[in-house]
């Protein structure tokens, strides 16, 4: 019941936002046995923006996870940097030889987003790192604590086109009918995003 109360309201906060918002990409990420689809919506505050997205990593052996953002974003000492603080929704399921765990949390979440100079660059292109960490008393089910760690060079091809080249690294812990265990994963991925 807890686990469907949660859906509810993430949902609701995302829809709520996306319906609003005038700003939208669609990212698709590939890496060794691992695919990540992502939506993202931005409305834009008085100086400030609100980014909300709902995304789903899934390997094949491994784990599938669904998670929803929410955060609040800006610029930070400099024009070419911005900043997002927020929180993530996590839901899932992630497995490690004969053991598996239900995962659902919700996490902070750092994003942060450098565009290098085109002086510097012929072309443009963004430096991201997103991290997220839940600890132990905002998981839920099997879950103790999730951490995942996420960088990428954004290569703008073209107006509304976006390759992505990153690294994303995922941990999580588990208590359940197996006792206490973790498990992690780090990928290479590429990717292309498109914007609205």
């Amino acid at each position: 019941m807890k686990k469907i109360i949660g859906q509810i309201v993430f949902f609701t906060l995302i829809m709520t936002s996306v319906s609003f918002a005038n700003t939208y990409d669609l990212e698709l990420n590939v890496g060794h046995s691992v695919l990540e689809a992502r939506f993202n919506a931005t409305l834009p505050l008085d100086e400030d923006f609100l980014t909300t997205g709902i995304g789903v990593i899934y390997n094949d052996d491994d784990y599938k996870i669904v998670d929803v953002k929410l955060a609040l974003g800006g610029e930070a000492f400099l024009p070419e940097l911005t900043f997002n603080l927020g929180f993530k929704g996590l839901l899932g399921n992630m497995e490690k030889g004969y053991k598996d765990g239900d995962l659902m949390a919700v996490g902070f979440l750092l994003l942060g987003k450098y565009a290098i100079p085109e002086i510097i660059l012929p072309i443009p292109v963004d430096v991201s790192v997103g991290f997220t960490f839940a600890p132990d008393p905002l998981c839920f089910s099997d879950s103790e604590k999730y951490l995942e760690f996420r960088t990428s060079l954004d290569f703008h091809i073209i107006k509304s086109g976006i390759i992505t080249l990153g690294y994303r690294y995922i941990k999580a812990y588990f208590d359940n009918n197996y006792g206490q265990w973790d498990m992690s994963d780090g990928t290479l991925f590429i990717g292309y995003r498109m914007l609205y």
